[in-house]
């Protein structure tokens, strides 16, 4: 077996979750599934009623990933690989950006009545028929779920004017969420391929055409209390560990999310045509 960031063989089991064994590149740090795996499907998680009840909280994220894509792009117009129900693009769209979208396999309701353009396919197909270039693209929880996220990252070259950027989203199996909890819920082993750590991500971007513009971890605090509350059967210990442990995390995540423990990573790479 040989990990497909880095092309190393130091490849060791790392864990097993739901009978799915998970393996780790002693090299980059990814984890990943054995690639003999079988998909299992996952509409079923996919459910609109769901996500309107965290609305709130997505726009909240999202109006920082705004801020940010306004603050670095070169340009008005964006591709979204994998936009699910298209909040992110709605609220791009409304600020003025002309957005493409790519997403298979649900509905994109936020983008009814608005200008942005739905391509129901996969980005290997879209690549192969469009001539369109972006000045940013964007994936939001997805790169983990690609079969050799290496490859994606490659295709964008061919997508992107000079100066574009990639705004990538994705778990980061490092955290602190992910080695404190039992039952980590981003493992999700039926659909996601890939996690990374921060040396994985950015190897996946080569120094000479790609330049690193931000990189933070961060995460919900409503996701990280989620995770935990699978860890206790017993009320009193659960009220016990949370009453001392919420003020210490709130006095210590900003910390926490600089040295690279919070439970997601978010990064901006620009693409050097050269």
């Amino acid at each position: 077996m040989q990990c497909q960031i880095c092309k190393s063989n130091e490849i060791r089991p790392y864990k097993v979750v739901d009978s799915v064994p998970v393996y780790l590149c002693e090299n980059c740090h990814a984890a990943f599934i054995g690639p003999a795996t079988l998909r299992k499907k996952t509409s079923h998680i996919y459910s609109f009623g769901d996500y309107q009840k965290r609305e709130i909280r997505f726009r909240k994220r999202f109006e920082e990933t705004v801020r940010l894509i306004k603050k670095y792009i070169n340009g008005k117009k964006v591709l979204e690989v994998g936009a699910g129900f298209g909040l992110l693009s709605n609220m791009l769209s409304i600020e003025g950006f002309d957005v493409d979208v790519l997403e298979p396999d649900v509905e994109p309701i936020y983008l009814k009545g608005l200008s942005a353009r739905v391509f129901k396919t996969y980005l290997e197909d879209y690549v192969k028929k469009t001539k369109t270039r972006y000045d940013a693209i964007i994936l939001y929880d997805v790169l983990e779920h690609v079969d050799l996220p290496k490859e994606t990252i490659k295709l964008f070259e061919k997508l992107l004017n000079d100066k574009g950027l990639v705004i990538i989203q994705t778990p980061n199996y490092r955290s602190l969420m992910a080695n404190i909890v039992h039952n980590w819920s981003w493992w999700m082993v039926e659909d996601h391929r890939y996690f990374f750590s921060k040396k994985s991500l950015t190897l996946l971007f080569s120094k000479k055409i790609w330049k690193e513009l931000y990189f933070i971890t961060y995460e919900d605090w409503i996701d990280f209390k989620k995770n935990l509350d699978g860890n206790f059967h017993n009320r009193i210990h659960k009220a016990f560990f949370f009453g001392w442990f919420i003020p210490l995390y709130f006095a210590v995540k900003k910390l926490l999310w600089k040295l690279g423990y919070g439970g997601l990573h978010l990064a901006i790479w620009q693409y050097n045509r050269g």
